[in-house]
């Protein structure tokens, strides 16, 4: 399948040559194997460095509340910050990062896909799609540098028309825990999230299943948290279709060492699943887990990096029983990363 597949790119990248730059441009003579300094994961770990907000506030045994410009609001309960078993009082520094939209969650490559609390079938064991109401890191340190212990009591208010507008009563809160992408024990900022469902502990608002719950209140989702890191309030996406999975062809001189592939679906901006196994003997990116819905509508997308510049291409399907799809080199094209974000979030 494969050779035919190479054809077919073959054929595509002729096709290009004939054509004038002028008239398309997408016809860019790209150097096929990206630069290390220009790889997407340098371009995804710069988007994140990019979403990193500092702020400051008291610990001075009153409530603290932090104003994000996207009208989160970060409220800490000071009384209960400590540093090495001791309460604290002084300046603590948080690192705040928040990811909304498919546009964020492809730049950064942070996903969404999941672990629920509650498996009641075997497909319930293997990461699915979640939809999201906002993922989140958060850290404290003192202004030295000390981490604030874990139990300091705080919450994120997170207003709903940041997701859409419309309240989910079902969103649970999920905690994430980040690739180590490169072997040296520390998560990378490039890499990918997986999430867990969070179960409801002492004094957590319970879903009925025992689940930690995400209330809606004046329109803000309020997540109540007491650990640091990342963070989402999410829920599963459930589709009743029939599950398959899919597989996607990139162009020659593309493989998972300089290339991603993801999969947006049609009317859910919050929601992105990363095409994260890559056969070497096929030469295709897929989906391993046979739980993408038959007959969904959905947008494939390839991303790479050049020269510091995005490397993209947008592919609309209908999902397939093992669908093979094939990104040719004609429908790459060069942007920005503000351009990026702006045409993913501008999807259906």
């Amino acid at each position: 399948m494969k050779t035919k597949l190479f054809i077919l790119g073959a054929c595509a990248a002729l096709v290009l040559a004939a054509c004038s730059k002028d008239e398309n441009q997408n016809t860019n003579d790209f150097t096929l194997k990206a630069s290390e300094e220009y790889s997407i994961a340098a371009l995804q770990a710069n988007a994140m460095k990019g979403l990193k907000q500092k702020f400051v506030f008291e610990a001075n045994g009153e409530e603290a509340v932090i104003h994000v410009e996207s009208g989160v609001k970060i409220r800490v309960q000071t009384s209960t910050v400590k540093v090495g078993g001791q309460p604290y009082f002084g300046p603590v520094v948080v690192e705040y990062v928040e990811v909304f939209g498919r546009g964020a969650m492809l730049t950064a490559n942070k996903t969404t896909s999941g672990l629920t609390n509650q498996p009641q079938f075997e497909d319930d064991t293997r990461p699915q799609p979640l939809i999201s109401g906002g993922e989140f890191f958060v850290d404290m340190k003192t202004e030295e540098g000390e981490s604030i212990d874990e139990g300091a009591e705080y919450q994120l208010e997170v207003p709903v028309e940041l997701t859409g507008g419309e309240a989910d009563e079902d969103m649970t809160s999920w905690t994430g825990n980040q690739e180590d992408t490169d072997g040296d024990g520390e998560a990378d900022d490039e890499g990918d999230v997986t999430w867990d469902e969070d179960e409801a502990g002492d004094g957590d608002d319970d879903n009925g299943d025992g689940d930690k719950d995400v209330p809606v209140e004046n329109g803000e989702y309020i997540l109540k948290l007491k650990e640091f890191g990342w963070c989402n309030i999410d829920k599963l996406a459930e589709y009743p279709n029939p599950k398959t999975t899919i597989f996607v062809d990139v162009p020659n001189g593309f493989d998972d060492t300089n290339s991603k592939v993801y999969l947006a679906f049609e009317g859910q901006q919050n929601m992105l699943v990363s095409l994260d196994h890559y056969d070497a003997g096929t030469e295709l990116f897929g989906e391993t887990y046979n739980l993408l819905p038959l007959g969904e509508q959905c947008h494939i997308i390839f991303a790479s990096g050049q020269g510091g510049q995005w490397i993209y291409a947008i592919q609309t399907i209908t999902i397939t029983a093992n669908g093979v799809y094939v990104v040719t080199p004609g429908s790459l094209v060069t942007a920005t990363q503000a351009d990026v974000i702006n045409m993913l979030n501008s999807l259906p």
